[in-house]
């Protein structure tokens, strides 16, 4: 089976913005925004038909 990576940030997007807007907060920002990043791995039985689901607005359910 193939496997679909993506990425999904689970932190706070008020602190990541508010530490942006600060100069000095921009490497604390990367930092927050490494962190708080989870890479999620699904297994999918017809990579090519999700991709094709995907790039017509139609994801499957399941």
């Amino acid at each position: 089976m193939a496997k679909v990576v993506r990425y999904e940030f689970l932190g706070s997007v008020f602190w990541f913005c508010l530490l942006c807007l600060s100069l000095v907060g921009i490497p604390l920002a990367l930092l927050h925004l490494m962190d708080g990043t989870v890479r999620i791995e699904e297994d999918v039985r017809d990579p090519s038909a999700l991709l094709e689901a995907y790039r017509a607005g139609r994801l499957p359910t399941s």
